[in-house]
């Protein structure tokens, strides 16, 4: 085990590995997702060990969102008043909250990280038309909430 090795591999992706986390559980919990799957991880194997760490890591952090999601009780609720300005930015963080950990991790990945389709398939261990799901889901929910 190369500490090293973890160390450069960590440094070289933190920063995506947190926004990633910052857009699946938000800016409070990011931090506590990204140090457990990178901690779980070199338990297990070295960072340099591993084929592709990048996907390996932004996999363990959507597990780990998806865990910390069930563990949350959210409530959702409905918006019922009729738009006719702009929705401000609170407002569009709130609806994008809304979304399921996978639709978010989906949407996170291919509009803001440019991840193509494929790639974001086996990141999150699915299949294409899974993904594409998630995406149309997700655009259908926000053009709805931010309407």
């Amino acid at each position: 085990m190369s500490v090293q090795g973890n160390a450069e591999i960590y440094s070289k992706y933190r920063y995506e590995l947190l926004r990633y986390a910052t857009a699946l559980v938000g800016p409070s919990h990011a931090d506590d997702v990204v140090s457990t799957v990178v901690l779980k991880t070199i338990r297990r194997r070295s960072l340099d060990e591993l084929e592709n760490p990048r996907g390996y890591l932004l996999k363990g952090i959507l597990n780990e969102a998806r865990g910390w999601s069930r563990r949350q009780n959210h409530t959702r609720v409905p918006h019922m008043i009729e738009r006719t300005t702009p929705p401000d930015l609170g407002e569009v963080v709130d609806a994008v909250r809304r979304l399921s950990v996978q639709q978010r991790a989906a949407t996170y990945l291919h509009y803001w990280e440019s991840v193509p389709v494929v790639e974001i398939a086996e990141i999150m261990g699915i299949g294409v038309g899974t993904v594409k799901r998630y995406l149309f889901l997700a655009r259908r929910h926000l053009k709805g909430a931010l309407r």
